[in-house]
């Protein structure tokens, strides 16, 4: 119950903003098992960057707070893709261009692992990694708005 109790104590902004993450996380986890993960690069990167847009960091922030909060009232929450394309469509919503990033890294066997990440220009939404890390699959240039 303590979940419910900190949502109830939300803001009206705050508790929309989550309602919004929850709803948008669940429709990207539907649409993103319906896409095989070759086609991921094509059906989910972004176009080029919009020029000369200043961002809003406390929508960011909020944006963020959001995806996190909806990520633990959701079962079996959805992983890092999902939640880099939520905060996206939220972000876009709200006239800020986001870039999503999705990248491989090996593993110790020399598995691959996929990531996704977001960010506005250098404020991180989704995702906080060690970039340098992976090798980009999906360069992440802001999305028009």
């Amino acid at each position: 119950m303590p979940r419910i109790g900190n949502f109830i104590a939300l803001d009206g902004a705050d508790k929309l903003a989550s309602l919004e993450a929850i709803g948008l996380l669940l429709y990207a986890k539907f649409l993103i098992a319906r896409v095989p993960p070759g086609r991921w690069r094509s059906r989910f990167t972004a176009a080029p960057a919009a020029e000369g847009i200043s961002h809003d960091i406390a929508t960011i922030r909020r944006v963020r707070l959001a995806i996190l909060r909806a990520l633990s009232l959701i079962a079996g929450a959805p992983n890092c893709l999902p939640q880099a394309i939520a905060a996206r469509w939220m972000l876009k919503r709200r006239g800020i261009p986001a870039s999503l990033f999705i990248g491989t890294q090996s593993d110790g066997q020399r598995k691959p692992r996929i990531h996704a990440w977001l960010k506005v220009g250098d404020e991180w939404v989704t995702g906080l990694c060690d970039e340098e890390q992976y090798t980009l699959i999906a360069p992440g240039e802001a999305e028009p708005v």
